[in-house]
């Protein structure tokens, strides 16, 4: 016998602001939990006592604890997309290619200030059935790729360097997030990730000889 997949999506969404804050009182319940406790302490009995509301009343929005959660990262990722695409609105009025990194690293790290327990238990507590995807991430690399080639110097693959550098971003302040939060709040963090890409995407023409060279060989 298979086993049955579990569901992450709500039962019905709140129409009434009764129901919405009951919905606002379980999603921040369960965010405190989360980060306070983890994962493990994470069930649905708790979520409704911690947000004084009814056991019954929480499964008529939401199945279960992973319900609740991918409700928790699809606002997470709906409010970023927000942010990045405010960010590519304004990127080609940028001076420089330095400018256009400093808007999108100030932008990603301001808003990993504003929860980094929360996003640090996301990516350490959350079994990775549970994670959220978001489907959007590959027409926002996309985009970013068209916005800052402009900025560019000799970088053989445009689309492929933005596709590293949002995977090394990603990792870098999720992982600052988890172990130095403190961080965060330096400007000096902005400055040296900004100065790391800003060398990455702006090349000698050397050097982008001897990597389109190298790219050759490899594939022969």
């Amino acid at each position: 016998m298979s086993k049955r997949k579990t569901s992450v999506n709500p039962r019905k969404r709140p129409a009434q602001a009764r129901s919405r804050a009951t919905v606002e009182a379980i999603m921040q319940s369960a965010t405190y939990i989360l980060t306070k406790v983890g994962w493990e302490g994470l069930t649905t009995n708790a979520i409704a006592e911690k947000a004084g509301v009814n056991i019954g009343s929480l499964y008529q929005f939401f199945p279960n604890k992973e319900a609740i959660i991918a409700e928790l990262q699809r606002r997470h990722a709906a409010a970023t997309q927000t942010e990045l695409l405010q960010t590519l609105e304004i990127l080609p009025q940028q001076r420089s290619l330095r400018d256009a990194l400093l808007l999108i690293v100030e932008g990603i790290i301001t808003e990993h200030r504003i929860a980094p327990a929360m996003h640090k238990a996301i990516h350490e507590e959350l079994p990775g059935s549970v994670r959220h995807i978001n489907d959007d991430k590959q027409k926002l690399h996309m985009l970013f790729s068209e916005a800052l080639k402009p900025f560019m110097a000799n970088v053989p693959d445009p689309e492929l360097s933005v596709y590293l550098m949002g995977v090394a971003l990603h990792a870098i302040v999720h992982t600052v997030t988890a172990d130095r939060p403190d961080l965060l709040e330096q400007q000096s963090l902005v400055t040296e990730i900004v100065t790391l890409f800003e060398n990455y995407l702006s090349r000698s023409g050397t050097l982008a000889i001897l990597n389109s060279e190298a790219g050759n060989l490899i594939q022969h």
